[in-house]
Order: structure tokens, then sequence, then C-alpha cells
């Protein structure tokens, strides 16, 4: 019978000092973006009227008000560290990695290119697209963590339960309308839906072998992640849609969630990660 170490030794086991300095390179580069002069700033700002290649990846990293820059520093810590403790000890860290390469890399042109279907006089800027794609690759990442270190009956087929529920606050999160309505009611169906197949699974017999020893700590990172990424996602979602002036662009923070989600678990459904040992 394979046995799981406890909790506080696994994580020391699985974080990686080089990961971690990876990751807090990106606050680093923000606060260094934000302390910057502010003229050098707005040339970095993406203009949806006068649209440019550089500017398309370099707005994503300009804030011009603290507590945008606080917001989106928060939520990137909490998201891009709960996500990558969930890869590290469900073995799913390649996974991780090539995910958030792809999202800080490839996302900031691909989200200012499609917000460009949406005609506006405006200017972009700010990370929080880039913060939601964050939430968006939690669910493959708790549904990979979940199969390996709670119980090896959930598969990544089942990550699109949380996403789908995910997408049910969004929904209900905007302003009422036929379709916000509509969009809740589909998402909230794909979510039963799922749920359905997950409580199915587990009710199955001869379940394959789970690890076995102390669930403390390991149901708790699991429970933490799922808040985490309702947490986030209801936040982004329900905020005024004006501050100082600006307007909260929900449309970067939809298209970096699902994108974000949809990427990685294509790649899992067709093998480009090895996600299928279970935990030791």
């Amino acid at each position: 019978m394979l046995s799981r170490s406890p909790f506080p030794v696994a994580v020391r086991r699985a974080i990686r000092g080089r990961d971690c300095l990876a990751l807090a390179a990106v606050p680093v580069v923000l606060v260094g973006v934000y302390l910057s002069p502010e003229p050098f700033r707005r040339s970095l700002t993406f203009s949806y009227t006068d649209p440019a290649p550089l500017p398309a990846v370099t707005a994503h990293f300009v804030h011009f008000a603290p507590e945008h820059l606080l917001v989106n520093l928060v939520g990137y810590v909490v998201l891009a560290g709960c996500g990558y403790l969930l890869a590290a000890l469900g073995g799913c860290r390649r996974l991780f990695g090539v995910a958030a390469a792809t999202y800080l890399l490839a996302f900031p042109p691909i989200l200012s290119a499609l917000n460009l279907a949406v005609p506006r006089r405006a200017v972009g800027y700010g990370f929080s697209g880039i913060v939601m794609a964050f939430a968006g690759v939690l669910p493959v990442v708790l549904s990979v963590y979940a199969g390996r270190c709670l119980d090896a009956r959930i598969r990544p087929r089942h990550a699109p339960t949380p996403f789908f529920a995910a997408l049910t606050l969004v929904a209900l999160s905007l302003p009422r309308t036929w379709l916000t309505l509509g969009l809740a009611a589909a998402a909230g169906v794909a979510t039963t839906g799922y749920a359905v197949s997950v409580a199915s699974a587990l009710r199955g017999t001869n379940p394959p072998a789970t690890p076995a020893g102390p669930r403390t700590g390991w149901l708790d990172a699991f429970v933490v992640g799922i808040i985490a990424m309702l947490g986030y996602v209801a936040v982004g979602f329900s905020v005024a849609p004006t501050v100082r002036g600006g307007v909260v662009n929900r449309y970067v923070h939809l298209l970096g969630f699902c994108l974000a989600f949809i990427v990685p678990y294509v790649g899992v459904e067709l093998g480009l990660f090895d996600v299928a040992e279970a935990a030791e």
C-alpha cells in the first residue's frame, strides 16, 4: 500500500528554491514598473485606437494606483502560491511551470489583441487579466492533486467541476441580463453534471490504490485552493465597474480565466503532461 508522508515533510521535499525565486520575480517587476516615472508608465499602456506590439505586452505590468497594484500583488501571491504548492505536491510541477510561463509571456499580447474585439476609445493596463489566469489553472491542478494525494478515483477529467462552479459565480456577479442569467444557468447545469460524475466515480467499486496515512494538511491544502480560486473569481467580477475614473475590464478577466483553464486542460487530456502516477 502507498503511504502518505506527513504534510510538513512533503512540503519541504516538494518546494524548490529556484521555483520560488522565479515566481517572486513577478512582484519585483510589477513594483519596479510602478516606481518608475509616470510618463514612462503611460508610454507602456495599450491604446485601443492606436495599438502597437510592445505596449500590448508591457501594459499588463503597469499600474498607477497603489490599491490597484496591491490587489493584483495579493491575488498573484495567493493564486500562484497555492497553484505551485498543489502542483509540487501533486506531481504536476511541469504542468504548472509551463502554464505559468505561458500566462506571463504569451497571454499579455493575446489578451491585448482579443480586447480589440470590443471597440473603444481607451487605454488598457494592469495585471488583473494575468492574475485571473492563475485562477484558471487551479481547477486542473486541484483535480490532479486530489487524484494523487486524496483519492485516486478523482481524475483530471473532473477538472471542469470547479471551473464551471467558478463560472457560475462569475455570471451571478455580473449585472443581471438575459445573457448573464443564461450563462449562470448553463454553467450551473454543467457544474451539476460534472459533480454527479465525481460522485459516481467516488462510489465506484474496487478503487485504485490511494495513499494511506494522515490526511491532516493534505485535505486542508485542497480546501484552501478551492477557496482561493472561488474567492478571487468572486471578488474579481463583483468589484465596482469604475475605479478612480477608470473602467474595470471584466472582459479581460473572463478571457484570462477561461483561456487559462482551457490550455492546460486540453494539454492534460491530450497526454502532453504525465499526471497519472499515484502519490508517494
